[in-house]
C-alpha cells in the first residue's frame, strides 16, 4: 500500500510516472472569489415558512435589499398567491384566500409592539402581514379595531422607501385596507396624511399608481378637497410600470371628476370624466357610465350646451350611454334650446337621485338663471335690477334680492362682468354690463408659453417612446392588413381614426377565438357602486 503511494501521487502531478519531481506549476489564473455567503439564518432553503413564528422570524432576519428582493418577497407573494397549496383540492380562490390568512400571523400582537426603527428596516415583511390583517380580520371586531389601524399608519409614516417600491401593488393593497378601516372607525382624516406619505414615498412624475386613487377617495370622505390637489392635473405617459389595474384608472378619473365639481370647477370635472368615458375598452364599465352622466350636466353648467364625446370613445360606451343616459341627454336638449320648463319637470325624476347627481341636478337648476342673464347681457348693456327681474323671471320665482345675490355671486367669481350701481330703494338700482376682456399680460403669455413647452415635450417624448413599442407596431401592420393595402385596391378604404380602432378590435381576438376578448373592468356593468 506504502509503495503503491508515491505512485498515484507522481502520476497525478505529471504526464508521465517517470518524470521527477520538480517545483509545483504557477496557476494559470487567480483563485476564484469565494461564493457569497447566504442571506440571513437559513431562509435561503426552499422550505416555505407557514407558520406564524417562522414568518416573524423571517421577516425579523431582514437586514438588506438583497435579502428583501432574492429572498423575502419571493417567499410572502408566493404564499398570498397559494403556490405553496397547489397540490391540495382547494380552487385558486380558496389558495388565495388561505394565504392571506397565513400571513396575517394570526393573533400575534407582538407586530404592534416593534420599534419605530425597526419598522423601517422589515418594512416589506411588515406590509404583506399588515395588508393581509386588513382584508382577512374585516369580519373579526376583536382583531379589526384602532391598534391595527394605529400602527398601519405608522408603517406609511415610517416605512423604507426603496421596500416600499419593490413591492408596489402590496402597498397599494395595503392603502385601501387603510381606508376601508379607517371609515368603520370614523378616521379617514386620518388616513389621508398617511397615503400621502405613500405617494411621496413610491411614486414618480408621469407614472400611474393605483395609491392615486386611494387618495383621492380618502380626500372625497374626508371632504379635504384642498389635500387633493397635488395629486391632480397629471400627465401620465406610463401607466403600466406599476401594475395599475384598468379599475384603478378608472377611479382616479371619476374621483378626480367628483372633486373639481365640488369646489365648482366644471370644466375641469367635465374633462377628468370624458378621460374616464374615453378610455379604450370593449365592455363598458359602470364607472364609465356614472362618469358620461355627470359629465352632461357639468358641460351644461360650464358652456350651457350639450356635450359631444371624444371620437375615439368605444362603440360599446355609445351605445351604452344612449340606451342608460336618456334622460340626461333630454334634459341637455333642453336646457340648450332654452326650454326652461322641460328642464325643471326633467330634473324633477327619481333618476338622479338613483344616481346620486342630486347636488348637479341643483346646480343646473341655479344655473338657469345666470344662463338667462348671460344671455341678457347679449342685448342690453344698462338695466334696472327690476327689469332684469321681470325679464329673467318670468314665472316669478325669482325676486330682486335673489337676482341680487346672484348676479353679485357671479361678478365675484368673474362669470360676468359687470357693475351694481346702489339708488333709492335696491328695485332701482342700476346693472351695468361690459364686455369680457382678455388679459393679455406679459405674465400670462409666460405662463402659456410655459405650458405649451411642456406639452410639447411631453407629446415629443410619448411619439418616441410609441414608435419603438411593439404592441403600436403590431397595431400599424394589422391597419395595413385590415385596411387592405393601397389605393390600387379594391377593398373599402377608411380614414386612420377608422383603421387604428378596427386594428385595435383585431389585436383583441385571441387566436382561435370566435369573438372579442373582454378588456373592460367587468361585463353587465359588474363594478357597481359609483
Amino acid at each position: 500500500m506504502t509503495d503503491n503511494q508515491p505512485a498515484a501521487s507522481s502520476s497525478a502531478s505529471g504526464p508521465s510516472s517517470g518524470a521527477s519531481a520538480g517545483p509545483a506549476p504557477a496557476p494559470a489564473h487567480a483563485a476564484l472569489p469565494p461564493l457569497p455567503r447566504a442571506p440571513s439564518k437559513a431562509y435561503s432553503s426552499r422550505t416555505t415558512p407557514l407558520t406564524s413564528s417562522e414568518l416573524i422570524n423571517m421577516v425579523s432576519a431582514t437586514d438588506s435589499l438583497q435579502y428583501v428582493d432574492e429572498n423575502l418577497i419571493p417567499t410572502l407573494q408566493s404564499i398570498a398567491e397559494g403556490k405553496p397549496f397547489e397540490s391540495t383540492k382547494m380552487k385558486e380562490k380558496e389558495r388565495k384566500e388561505h394565504g392571506e390568512l397565513i400571513l396575517t400571523c394570526g393573533d400575534d400582537g407582538s407586530v404592534y409592539s416593534v420599534e419605530d426603527t425597526q419598522v423601517n428596516r422589515m418594512s416589506a415583511g411588515l406590509v404583506y402581514i399588515i395588508s393581509a390583517r386588513l382584508h382577512v380580520f374585516k369580519n373579526t371586531p376583536s382583531q379589526y379595531n384602532n391598534e391595527l389601524f394605529t400602527f398601519a399608519t405608522r408603517l406609511c409614516n415610517l416605512g423604507d422607501s426603496q421596500q416600499f417600491y419593490t413591492i408596489h401593488k402590496r402597498v397599494v393593497h395595503l392603502a385601501w385596507g387603510m381606508l376601508r378601516l379607517a371609515q368603520q372607525l370614523n378616521k379617514v382624516a386620518i388616513a389621508v396624511p398617511a397615503i400621502s406619505s405613500l405617494i411621496q414615498k413610491t411614486c414618480s412624475a408621469g407614472i400611474f399608481s393605483g395609491l392615486y386613487s386611494v387618495y383621492l377617495e380618502a380626500c372625497l370622505l374626508s371632504r379635504n378637497f384642498d389635500a387633493s390637489f397635488f395629486v391632480l392635473d397629471q400627465v401620465f405617459l406610463n401607466v403600466k410600470s406599476l401594475g395599475s389595474t384598468y379599475l384603478e384608472v378608472l377611479t382616479y378619473y371619476h374621483h378626480a371628476g367628483l372633486i373639481s365639481a365640488a369646489v365648482k370647477d366644471f370644466e375641469r370635472a367635465k374633462r377628468y370624466f370624458v378621460t374616464a368615458v374615453s378610455l379604450p375598452t370593449t365592455t363598458t364599465s359602470a364607472i364609465q357610465l356614472a362618469c358620461a352622466k355627470r359629465a352632461i350636466l357639468c358641460e351644461l353648467l360650464d358652456t350651457g350646451k350639450r356635450i359631444i364625446f371624444p371620437r375615439y370613445t368605444a362603440s360599446t360606451v355609445n351605445r351604452a350611454i344612449e340606451k342608460n343616459a336618456s334622460i340626461y341627454i333630454d334634459l341637455a336638449k333642453d336646457y340648450e334650446s332654452n326650454i326652461w320648463s322641460g328642464v325643471r319637470d326633467i330634473a324633477g325624476k327619481s333618476d338622479f337621485a338613483q344616481d346620486c347627481n342630486n347636488g348637479l341636478i341643483e346646480q343646473v337648476l341655479k344655473s338657469i338663471t345666470k344662463r338667462r342673464i348671460i344671455q341678457l347681457r347679449q342685448v342690453y348693456s344698462r338695466m334696472t335690477m327690476n327689469d332684469l327681474v321681470a325679464r329673467v323671471g318670468p314665472s316669478s320665482r325669482e325676486t330682486v334680492e335673489t337676482i341680487t345675490a346672484i348676479l353679485g355671486e357671479m361678478i365675484t367669481s368673474n362669470a360676468i362682468i359687470a357693475t351694481i350701481s346702489p339708488r333709492t330703494t335696491p328695485a332701482t338700482s342700476i346693472v351695468t354690463f361690459f364686455e369680457d376682456q382678455q388679459d393679455y399680460s406679459s405674465s400670462r403669455l409666460a405662463e402659456a408659453n410655459l405650458l405649451a413647452s411642456k406639452l410639447e415635450n411631453e407629446l415629443s417624448e410619448m411619439s418616441q417612446r410609441l414608435g419603438i413599442k411593439k404592441e403600436y407596431l403590431k397595431k400599424q401592420a394589422n391597419i395595413i392588413e385590415y385596411g387592405g393595402g393601397g389605393k390600387g385596391s379594391g377593398k373599402a378604404r377608411m380614414d386612420d381614426f377608422d383603421g387604428l380602432m378596427a386594428a385595435e378590435e383585431y389585436a383583441s381576438v385571441p387566436q382561435g377565438a370566435g369573438g372579442g376578448g373582454i378588456r373592460g373592468v367587468g361585463g353587465n356593468y359588474g363594478d357597481a357602486g359609483f
